[in-house]
């Protein structure tokens, strides 16, 4: 995918996780972990598979890992303006799994964010067949699925978009041409204008209107993963050249 730039303002009411992880409320802390691990669990448990963990062991650090979040309010006193969601949490794990180590023949099992049996299921059937690159570290792995999880939320959300406009068509004949760059150049015009039942000019408004409204529900998704709004666009940047590496 190419980079993409940041256009437009940004909700004002909208929470990122960052501050709802720094909130006073318990609450909306447990609820912003319980997002996270809906959303991000399967890139933290890449990390842990990576430094050397087997499937049993990773889920329960995992589950370890999100109840100690919990009970310590790990963010709360962070910095208001600075960090992303990514890096405090690889940060955190990394902290943690050094001590899980070493206490794990005394440990107990804390009570706290459970994660879904379906998600369990499927973290070590995903892992097992995921792509390696030679001498990747742990962290760089951990990024790189980190990327493709938000990048596929953004694709859901747009897909659940197209759905309810009674567009699904239009968005399954275009995400190939998204995923691709956005480009029509290459692409067999003709044959997708007809498949859709419009005209050549009509498929390129349909395909810059899908381009733009991605560019928007990613920066949204970023955005609620980073401190602050002027962290966006570099952030999108970052994310975008880990795949192209």
């Amino acid at each position: 995918m190419k980079s993409v730039g940041t256009h437009g303002p940004f909700p004002t009411t909208q929470w990122t996780i960052i501050s709802r992880l720094r909130s006073k409320d318990d609450a909306t802390v447990q609820r912003a972990l319980e997002d996270i691990c809906a959303q991000y669990h399967y890139p933290l448990y890449c990390y842990i598979r990576h430094s050397g963990f087997d499937h049993h062991d990773a889920e329960d650090a995992l589950q370890d890992f999100m109840a100690k979040l919990l009970r310590l309010n790990t963010f709360a006193q962070a910095h208001a303006g600075k960090g992303r969601l990514r890096t405090l949490l690889i940060t955190s794990l990394q902290r943690f799994l050094i001590n899980w180590r070493r206490d794990r023949p005394h440990r107990q099992r804390e009570c706290g964010i459970e994660i879904a049996p379906e998600m369990k299921g499927s973290d070590v059937d995903r892992y097992l067949s995921e792509v390696r690159v030679e001498g990747e570290t742990p962290e760089r792995f951990f990024e790189r699925k980190w990327g493709h999880e938000l990048l596929e939320t953004v694709l859901r959300l747009l897909a659940e978009d197209y759905d309810r406009r009674g567009s699904a068509d239009v968005f399954a004949a275009l995400r190939p041409v998204l995923m691709a760059g956005g480009s029509l150049r290459g692409e067999d015009t003709p044959r997708l204008s007809a498949t859709l039942g419009l005209s050549e000019n009509a498929l390129r408004l349909r395909l810059s209107r899908l381009l733009k409204e991605f560019r928007e529900k990613l920066e949204s998704e970023v955005f609620l993963t980073v401190g602050a709004r002027e962290e966006v666009a570099e952030e999108i940047s970052y994310l975008m050249n880990l795949f192209s590496r």
